[in-house]
């Protein structure tokens, strides 16, 4: 995916937006990029990484349910929605239990399968206010922002 965005877009600043938007890589993987492997500023990285990793929450937060009605009609989709909505209520049992806190720590601590894209489904699926649930997201994205930004400055390798 890095591979094709470098071929495509010339601007870094861009390709460290478009990465905290995509759902495998979010900030976890933008911040991370974008101070390793650039020359620009580390708070330009990590200000765009937190712009587009909210922007793409949001906006999930507010087209997930038309679209999931829309998508529904057709069979063949049925059964992989199905599979999302089990892996996330399994994934999001912190949601279902703390409501605006679990999503914010949901959200907030980086760890595979968590995150924005996660997060913003698990809190369509628990019935979550759109209004709680854009305010938890702001607050999990600045929280996994500065857990990754640290982590990358200082060179702690978690994995």
């Amino acid at each position: 995916m890095v591979k094709f965005l470098e071929t495509l877009i010339i601007n870094e600043n861009v390709k460290i937006f478009i990465l905290s938007m995509l759902p495998i890589t979010e900030l976890r993987f933008s911040i991370p990029y974008g101070i390793l492997m650039y020359d620009i500023p580390i708070i330009n990285t990590v200000v765009l990484s937190i712009i587009g990793n909210i922007l793409i929450g949001v906006l999930i937060i507010y087209i997930i349910g038309p679209a999931m009605n829309f998508l529904r009609r057709f069979s063949f989709i049925e059964n992989i929605i199905v599979f999302i909505f089990k892996r996330t209520r399994k994934k999001g049992d912190i949601v279902n239990r703390l409501k605006f806190f679990g999503l914010i720590i949901f959200v907030g601590i980086p760890l595979p399968l968590t995150g924005v894209w996660t997060g913003s489904l698990a809190s369509y699926l628990f019935g979550l206010s759109k209004s709680k649930s854009v305010f938890a997201v702001i607050c999990g994205v600045l929280v996994s922002s500065s857990i990754v930004t640290f982590l990358t400055i200082t060179g702690i390798n978690i994995l």
